[in-house]
């Protein structure tokens, strides 16, 4: 990953913690014309999450068994850190936060409450 990629991935956090939706990083990445991981002109909703999702960019590699997809093995400084961990875990947390999904006592379900991603 070139510096202008890493600088993107750092954006993308950046916004995500600042109250942005991830509609919303999409209009910053087209406004500022930066093209998708895979070059196109627009960014898909899983491209952004899926960034957001991804723990490689604190320098940590997670292995999986792949016959039981199981046994996770975590290799730390793999290679250098795009965000701090501080970072990741506090993405994670608003997501958490965000999520229409509640598990309570009558299971997992979707909230009643709409617009659950705006940044309250």
């Amino acid at each position: 990953m070139d510096n202008e990629q890493a600088k993107v991935v750092r954006d993308i956090f950046r916004w995500y913690l600042d109250g942005a939706s991830v509609l919303g990083i999409i209009k910053k990445l087209s406004d500022a014309g930066i093209p998708s991981p895979t070059g196109k002109e627009t960014w898909s909703k899983r491209s952004v999450e899926k960034i957001l999702e991804n723990e490689k960019y604190t320098g940590t590699v997670t292995l999986l068994d792949s016959a039981t997809q199981q046994y996770e093995f975590q290799m730390k400084e793999c290679h250098p850190p795009i965000i701090t961990e501080s970072e990741f875990r506090a993405v994670q947390e608003e997501k958490k936060k965000r999520s229409n999904i509640i598990t309570d006592d009558d299971g997992t379900h979707r909230s009643s409450k709409k617009y659950s991603s705006k940044k309250k």
